[in-house]
């Protein structure tokens, strides 16, 4: 019997036909935009990874660019275009100077290798390893009134009359012969030189010279001795400061006419950078003029503004893709000036307590005043006060080691043998401190400034290639360095301290070397003991012990450097 059955299948889901394919699109267009996502973010990561190794490679070109503008200020970059120009703070801000000639922003062209130094948007190429790109430098001016001077002078005659020290009168009172010689100051005086003719020099006068006679003196041949004078440079712009010019008259002077003859003792003398130089024909003698009471006769002079002491430099630095980076610094010049009459100068005690000087019993040990550099003339080995010259003498303990002249005096006339020219700033004690405060504001604002605390001392063990500006408050330890070395306490050096450039110990004024070495100092040396509040100039001390070779040399060329390394960048940012 055959029984069928038959199965009836019920479709219950029919309104779910392709969902399945539904889901595989949708996880299909999850994956892909993933994908995509991903794909994206590593295109992305890349072209920043590119941009900003490019970025990268702009700031390293603009680094470079800065480098080269500081090399260039600091002297160590030959001119290119103009050979006979030279650079300084003024004239890397006078557009023809700084661009060799060419117009337009001041941006060193002159120095620095532009594609097109006549055009402001030329760079200069370079090439540092696999870097590649461009800069170009741009300097400003941070003191844009340096170059305008103000100032006044005054000034007193030796030994002048009572309560006007400004003159001084010859012969008899009130006699034939009577001649009165007085000094009349040069009023405020304001110079504005045009800032792009270099250099910034204006004529003036430094002040003159009247000499007068009563009715009553009619005598000819009235002797003027030998009589010394002191003008005091009083300048308010573009920086308060102080300068002295010294020198002597003497001569006869008639009813109608005079021989009188002013000598001076310098040329030219400096307040913080402003340079005042006598108009005399490249002499330093001016001849008074008399034909009748009063007779004046003017001190002319050249009055050449300061460098600025700030300037900006920008550099802007392009690398590829177009990236550019941009940077900028300050850079700070502190106007130093220190004269030098020898190898080493000692100021001597007012008083005439005897300095201590040992300059050593190694026979291997040099003193020199012959220029190590060849350029200018011999000086003496050694310059001291007067009344410390028998006590020097029995302190070089090998002559032989101190090259003749091996003693030179200090003095206020160095046309008389044996003789040379007190520095100014070691004329009296309050000269020495405001010379010395100077140089320690200087320092400040340059960042060169050290105070040890008390019982210990600085070490200074800089580069002997690299010249810097060192203020030290107090003791210091000399290892090895350049440049222009201020210490106020105890200077000591041990073994082989190789240094080029100007020392002052100035203060406790005491420079000790101690054991044997072979180190060598060019340039020149100056030791004075004072107060640093007040009180006159007490005696100074130099000790020289142990054995080896070690020269001690001046140099006018390692001081030049010394003078010019008053530089110091103050940062560095962005912009």
């Amino acid at each position: 019997m055959n029984t069928k059955v038959k199965v009836k299948t019920i479709r219950k889901r029919a309104g779910e036909r392709g969902a399945a394919l539904v889901t595989m699109l949708l996880a299909s267009v999850l994956i892909l935009g993933a994908g995509g996502a991903l794909i994206m973010t590593t295109t992305m990561s890349a072209n920043t990874s590119i941009g900003s190794t490019a970025e990268m490679q702009a700031y390293y070109v603009a680094e470079a660019g800065m480098q080269s503008a500081l090399n260039v200020l600091r002297g160590n970059s030959r001119p290119l275009i103009v050979t006979t120009d030279r650079i300084s703070f003024r004239t890397a801000i006078i557009p023809s100077i700084s661009n060799g000639g060419n117009a337009g922003t001041s941006r060193l062209a002159g120095w620095l290798p532009y594609n097109q130094p006549s055009s402001d948007t030329s760079l200069v190429p370079v090439t540092i390893g696999t870097v590649t790109g461009g800069y170009r430098v741009t300097v400003e001016n941070m003191d844009p009134n340096s170059h305008i001077v103000e100032f006044q002078t005054s000034a007193t005659i030796d030994n002048g009359d009572a309560g006007a020290t400004y003159k001084k009168t010859f012969g008899t009172a009130g006699g034939s012969d009577e001649v009165t010689i007085s000094y009349s100051d040069q009023p405020g005086t304001n110079l504005t030189p045009d800032q792009n003719t270099f250099p910034l020099t204006l004529d003036s006068a430094l002040g003159s010279f009247v000499i007068s006679r009563p009715v009553t003196s009619t005598a000819d041949n009235v002797v003027i001795p030998k009589t010394g004078f002191e003008i005091t440079i009083t300048q308010s712009l573009p920086w308060a400061a102080t300068a002295y010019l010294e020198g002597t008259f003497e001569g006869d002077v008639d009813a109608a006419s005079t021989t009188v003859k002013v000598t001076f003792d310098k040329a030219s003398v400096k307040a913080d950078g402003t340079t005042y130089a006598l108009n005399l024909g490249g002499t330093q003698v001016l001849n008074l003029s008399y034909t009748s009471s009063p007779s004046t006769t003017a001190i002319p002079a050249k009055v050449t503004s300061p460098d600025p002491k700030r300037l900006l430099l920008k550099s802007y630095g392009f690398g590829p893709q177009g990236a550019q980076k941009r940077l900028e610094l300050m850079v700070t010049k502190a106007n130093l000036d220190f004269e030098v009459p020898a190898g080493v100068t000692f100021r001597g005690a007012d008083d005439c307590t005897p300095l201590t000087l040992d300059s050593g019993s190694s026979g291997a040990k040099t003193y020199s005043g012959i220029d190590h550099a060849g350029v200018e003339p011999q000086r003496p080995s050694f310059a001291v006060s007067p009344c410390d010259e028998d006590d020097a003498n029995k302190g070089i303990k090998k002559p032989d080691t101190v090259v003749d002249p091996e003693i030179g005096l200090l003095g206020d006339d160095d046309t008389t043998p044996g003789t040379v020219e007190t520095p100014s700033f070691l004329q009296t004690a309050d000269r020495a401190r405001a010379y010395l405060n100077a140089l320690q504001a200087q320092a400040q604002s340059n960042g060169r400034y050290f105070k040890p605390g008390s019982g210990s001392a600085t070490t200074i063990n800089d580069s002997v290639n690299a010249p810097m500006f060192t203020f030290v408050d107090g003791n210091c330890t000399l290892e090895g360095g350049s440049g222009f070395l201020v210490v106020t306490g105890t200077l000591t050096m041990h073994g082989n301290p190789n240094f080029k450039g100007a020392i002052l110990v100035l203060g406790t004024g005491v420079l000790i070397r101690n054991g044997g070495g072979n180190g060598d100092i060019y340039g020149g040396i100056a030791v004075a003991a004072f107060g640093r509040t007040s009180g006159n100039f007490t005696s100074p001390t130099f000790s020289t012990n142990g054995g080896g070779n070690s020269t001690i040399q001046y140099d006018s060329a390692a001081l030049k450097n010394g003078i010019g390394s008053g530089q110091n960048v103050s940062g560095i940012r962005e912009f």
